[in-house]
């Protein structure tokens, strides 16, 4: 839950559509992207719209390519990646606090719920932090007003000392290293499994 009514579903909303801007700043294993802008006429804000593709290089050296597929001003955003979806969605609540949750849809991808759970909550911590530099940073290019909800919401937070520069979190450092501890197991095991398979085709080849 991010505090700031309208302000904190902005903000959430412009953090998960600009992976180039903000994914480095948050991500478990951040990727640096270069974007290209959605087709003319699709565009929803800033050349960001269905179709933007964003490319970079993952954590172990792969081209990353990610497309977004839906969208939907202030509610989600569907992007895809080699055959995964990845799904950001964000709702302003009646008490003013925007929910900000995140779904992977493709195989295997149970084994990631720790990983999913630690990326929303740094992704969460970053926007209250950084709220008002995020805002800025949309230059006044403003999106559609959300609708108002129930009670009036609490004012935001403070604006990001610096002139509007942003801030890191603590959980971005942990979510980064638990990230890494991950990645290592996985190509430990992978390690092991790939020389238990050369030593039994070995022992095969001696019979």
């Amino acid at each position: 839950m991010v505090p700031g009514g309208t302000d904190s579903l902005r903000a959430c909303f412009l953090l998960c559509l600009k992976l180039d801007l903000y994914q480095p700043k948050y991500a478990n294993m951040p990727i640096t992207f270069t974007v290209k802008p959605c087709p003319r006429g699709a565009d929803f804000i800033e050349g960001y719209g269905v179709g933007t593709v964003f490319e970079g290089i993952n954590a172990i050296g792969q081209p990353e390519v990610v497309t977004i597929k839906e969208l939907v001003s202030l509610e989600k955003i569907v992007l895809e990646s080699r055959g995964l979806l990845m799904t950001y969605s964000t709702t302003l609540l009646p008490n003013g606090d925007c929910k900000l949750q995140f779904a992977f849809d493709g195989p295997n991808m149970g084994r990631f719920q720790q990983h999913v759970v630690m990326q929303i909550n740094t992704m969460g911590s970053f926007a209250k932090a950084n709220l008002r530099a995020i805002l800025d940073e949309a230059d006044g290019k403003t999106l559609p007003a959300p609708p108002v909800v129930g009670a009036s919401p609490p004012g935001p937070p403070p604006a990001v000392a610096g002139g509007g520069g942003f801030v890191d979190v603590p959980q971005h450092a942990q979510a980064q290293q638990a990230a890494q501890n991950m990645m290592q197991q996985s190509m430990m095991n992978a390690t092991i499994k790939a020389s238990s398979m050369h030593a039994h085709a070995a022992a095969v080849g001696r019979h």
